[in-house]
């Protein structure tokens, strides 16, 4: 028996506020991450500790000192810094807050850190305590077009000396009603938006550029085109992905262990 039309609204708009809660959050906020832990290391050599806010539109942290007063640090004046205790947000894949301390060790002979394949992740809760590293890159946000280049921060997800980077960024997707029958004047129309973090991935290269990795399965080889075959020969005995943030880092150590692109 189908639900009534009065019913059948009255079940969506249930299942759709939570949604449109967090689009409500995530809409003219930017995007913000606090951290109970942080050191900073400055473009000046020093090094600043405690719990720090990271407004990523604005490539700005917050930092709370010792005296309780907070310091206003952009990333033009930030070398690099390494957080932990974010807040668990239970909307984000569980395996987001993988370990990559491994994956920054690089992979090279006689590493006891690194093993040639991702060990099988072990179904645990997701732990926030572990350290996560930043660092300043100059970048033109990607407009290929523009030679104005800005600091902004990014993730480090492997060793060097290409190095895997991440950055994370708010994206709305619409909600579309079709109709209680699945016709109707406001079929595939948006009824609301909701908010979701996305993954972009990037390589940082040795002289400081930033090259986008639009495509990962076909951008990375394509960066490393000496040792393609390999690459693409190692991702497939191993079965690994080029969209999962930890095995593209085990891909990228494995293309930097080949030599010279």
């Amino acid at each position: 028996m189908k639900p009534a039309p009065s019913q059948f609204a009255l079940l969506l708009l249930c299942l759709l506020l939570p949604l449109l809660a967090q689009a409500q959050r995530g809409s003219g906020q930017g995007f913000m991450q606090r951290f109970n832990e942080a050191t900073v290391l400055l473009s000046t050599g020093d090094t600043l500790s405690g719990p720090v806010q990271l407004h990523r539109t604005e490539e700005t942290l917050l930092m709370e000192l010792p005296d309780n007063t907070v310091r206003t640090l952009p990333a033009v004046n930030v070398q690099s810094f390494a957080v932990r205790g974010e807040q668990y947000d239970q909307s984000r894949e569980r395996f987001y807050y993988d370990d990559f301390n491994t994956m920054r060790q690089g992979y090279y002979a006689g590493n006891p850190f690194f093993s040639a394949v991702p060990p099988p992740r072990r179904r645990e809760r997701a732990d926030t305590n572990l350290t996560r590293v930043f660092r300043t890159y100059r970048w033109n946000r990607d407009n290929d077009y523009s030679d104005f280049r800005a600091p902004a921060f990014f993730e480090q997800l492997s060793g060097g000396p290409v190095v895997l980077l991440r950055r994370e960024g708010l994206v709305e997707r619409p909600i579309t009603y079709s109709g209680p029958y699945g016709y109707g004047a406001s079929a595939g129309r948006p009824v609301g938006y909701y908010t979701e973090v996305k993954d972009n991935f990037y390589l940082g290269l040795p002289g400081g550029e930033v090259r986008p990795l639009r495509n990962p399965k076909k951008d990375l080889p394509n960066y490393f085109r000496a040792h393609a075959r390999q690459l693409e020969q190692y991702a497939k005995a191993n079965r690994l992905s080029y969209t999962d943030p930890r095995e593209l880092a085990y891909l990228v150590n494995y293309a930097n262990s080949l030599g010279d692109k």
